[in-house]
């Protein structure tokens, strides 16, 4: 059965792609946000403010690096174990990959939206959401192979087949007489 392929990778492939995409996606975060995720102004003035509203959103843009940093190494690990899925062909995974890199882009945005402060430059804010954007949409393209792929593995679990190996094993019956060698094996001595 021939692999259909989508802008010239088949499922596999673009798993893979994928999985590479989201550690390096997420290591550049975390090098070039540092500086606007850590800036934020975490004093305890915010203590004194009787608003629950105003209260909880100090308390996350206080907590915004630590949280920030924590959910960006699951995601390498997550991401880490979706390329072992891939090799081992667990579906699992690969559905577990993809409901966490909803869950991280949905908490990115909201990062984004309480650190993007008006003491950051208008452009620096422009480039930011154009990152998170393009990372957003990126990582959409990269998990239609991720399901489309954990769908071929689950089909074919539940068919008894392994896609990996698709060879013809013979019974050994004796009805068909083997063929005899072409190959000579007598030494010639030159003498």
């Amino acid at each position: 059965m021939k692999q259909q392929r989508w802008f010239g990778m088949t499922a596999r492939m673009g798993t893979v792609l994928s999985g590479v995409f989201t550690i390096m996606a997420t290591d550049m975060y975390l090098i070039f946000e540092q500086k606007y995720i850590r800036s934020n102004d975490c004093n305890d003035n915010y203590l004194q403010t009787r608003s629950a509203g105003v209260l909880v959103r100090q308390f996350i843009i206080c907590w915004t690096s630590s949280v920030v940093f924590f959910l960006s190494f699951v995601t390498i690990i997550i991401s880490c174990f979706l390329l072992y899925s891939v090799y081992a062909q667990i579906h699992r995974g690969l559905v577990i990959y993809t409901i966490w890199i909803i869950f991280y882009e949905i908490i990115n945005i909201v990062v984004q939206i309480l650190t993007n402060n008006s003491s950051v430059i208008e452009e620096v804010r422009v480039v930011r959401w154009f990152g998170l954007l393009s990372r957003i949409f990126m990582h959409c393209f990269w998990i239609f192979y991720v399901i489309s792929y954990a769908h071929i593995i689950y089909k074919s679990q539940s068919q008894g087949n392994i896609i990996s190996y698709n060879r013809r094993i013979s019974t050994g019956n004796g009805e068909f007489p083997r063929r005899k060698s072409k190959i000579n094996f007598t030494r010639h001595y030159s003498g």
